[in-house]
């Protein structure tokens, strides 16, 4: 049974591994380039032989054997306290949310919502890979700052995708019998100005936290993907897309996992190229 276990976090951290590798790729390819290392995971056996340790970045997954039968323990030592008394905040990680468009306006094009989102398939995956943290009152109190990759998907609900046009953006009816899929994606560089507040719960064992503040961002490519049959047809055209955009954003959340939302303070394109669409985000957090 431990093999067994051993044996699906290894699968599981080749996975994570690939997908860095994807996301890296598809940075490079954006208008800016940037290079990512990322630590190989290791094993190692503790000084009890019935307990294996396997690191995934800085994450230990425990494997141990006992009377009871196989335990899995994910995450940090819990017995290793933090005895520096510095204030440590929470935007490092990765979080997984659900995109939308809060007051749409189509005007421009006499009411035709062809940007209209299949909800369950409009996601953001962001990677928040460096923080910043500056102590305000003791450990409890805090400015957070750093950068992080965002990953923004806009699935079609209608059959539309779009074209820029020599004034504005443009939509452009699809007519294939077998499309599958219509969407556009953004991606972004993130820097977060985030307020923080933390609530040690169970002597200290964790601690409730609240944050929130402005994130900042700059586009680094976007492009739509129309999928019929076996064929995918992207288009890197810009769209009208601004360049810059700033969102309100919070995190509310106990230990390494929480619940964010942002919701952006610029439109997602520029005025009067495009229609006028506030993007939003709902999602949960997984943090360093």
């Amino acid at each position: 049974m431990k093999q067994i276990f051993i044996s699906l976090i290894l699968a599981t951290a080749f996975i994570l591994n690939l997908k860095a590798q994807e996301i890296a790729a598809d940075v490079r390819s954006s208008d800016i380039s940037a290079e990512f290392t990322f630590s190989p995971d290791t094993i190692k056996l503790s000084a009890d032989q019935d307990t294996t340790i396997v690191r995934i970045g800085k994450k230990d997954v425990k494997v141990i054997d006992n009377e009871d039968g196989t335990e899995v323990r994910w995450g940090k030592d819990k017995h290793k306290k933090d005895k520096t008394g510095k204030f440590n905040g929470h935007w490092e990680g990765v979080e997984l949310g659900f995109n939308g468009f809060d007051k749409p306006d189509y005007s421009l094009y006499n009411g035709n919502e062809f940007m209209e989102l299949n909800q369950g398939k409009s996601m953001e995956f962001n990677l928040n890979f460096y923080e910043l943290n500056i102590g305000l009152a003791k450990s409890y109190v805090g400015l957070v700052s750093g950068m992080g990759l965002s990953f923004n998907s806009y699935r079609f609900e209608n059959p539309y995708t779009l074209v820029k046009g020599p004034q504005m953006t443009e939509a452009l009816l699809l007519e294939y019998d077998n499309l599958s899929k219509t969407k556009l994606a953004v991606s972004y560089l993130n820097v977060p100005l985030l307020l923080e507040f933390q609530i040690p719960v169970n002597q200290n064992e964790g601690r409730l936290f609240i944050n929130a503040g402005l994130v900042g961002g700059v586009k680094l490519g976007s492009h739509t993907k129309v999928k019929h049959g076996d064929i995918k047809d992207k288009d890197r055209s810009g769209f009208n897309i601004n360049q810059f955009k700033y969102a309100a954003s919070a995190r509310v959340g106990y230990k390494d996992v929480s619940l964010f939302a942002t919701y952006s303070l610029t439109p997602l394109f520029q005025a009067g190229k495009g229609p006028e669409l506030t993007p939003f985000t709902i999602g949960i957090s997984f943090l360093d």
